[in-house]
């Protein structure tokens, strides 16, 4: 499989860059080492190296590794939930909206499989060591509190109510959403997956009551 544009290494003049253009920098390189390297290849000194940055610019700009990881996560989770709920849809329906956006965000999956396999070994990682642990637990409240803010905004603005809380619908729209894209990472199976986005939204959708116009 061919290797994703992350990989390629930045030569572009440091000078006058800002500290946010440098973490963005880190948080590019840092994702390439994991993708290309695997995630015990990321050290703060590869990441430096594959940035173009003196291995001093780690710390100038993150506190640690963890941060840098947590920049990665959050980066990406801008990235989803944009994917997800930013999709035009002609219809205002529940089961067409769900359906857009379970789609859209395994359509970052299948565009950038590794660098998601890499995304998913981290977040393991975080789960497994107590030094990462607060990570894991970071992304997950803020995927569940983007999703749920999401949903609000959206379900408002189509007059669309749930028979449950939100975040409870939320919860079940991450599980079917993740789900579907670790299933189609194992794989590669277009049409299964296209099946189960189907079946998903059908029966999110039994949980939504649409106001009559």
């Amino acid at each position: 499989m061919a290797k994703l544009g992350y990989g390629r290494r930045m030569t572009t003049p440091q000078e006058h860059r800002s500290v946010e253009e440098r973490r963005e920098q880190l948080v590019d390189a840092a994702l390439a080492v994991m993708t290309d390297d695997g995630l015990p290849a990321v050290t703060t000194r590869a990441v430096t190296a594959r940035a173009g940055l003196p291995h001093g610019a780690f710390h100038y700009c993150f506190g640690s590794k963890a941060d840098l990881f947590r920049a990665v996560l959050e980066r990406e989770l801008r990235r989803s939930m944009a994917a997800a709920f930013a999709v035009e849809i002609d219809s205002p329906a529940a089961t067409a909206k769900i359906t857009a956006g379970i789609r859209a965000n395994l359509d970052l999956v299948r565009a950038r499989p590794d660098a998601a396999l890499a995304l998913t070994e981290l977040i393991s990682l975080a789960r497994r060591d107590p030094a990462l642990h607060d990570l894991a637990r970071w992304e997950h409240d803020s995927y569940l509190e983007e999703v749920t803010a999401n949903v609000e905004v959206w379900s408002s603005a189509h007059g669309i109510s749930w028979r449950r809380p939100v975040v409870q619908v939320s919860r079940v729209f991450i599980a079917v959403s993740e789900g579907i894209t670790s299933s189609w990472l194992s794989d590669r199976d277009d049409a299964a997956a296209e099946q189960s986005i189907a079946v998903a939204a059908d029966a999110l959708a039994t949980l939504a009551e649409e106001d009559a116009a």
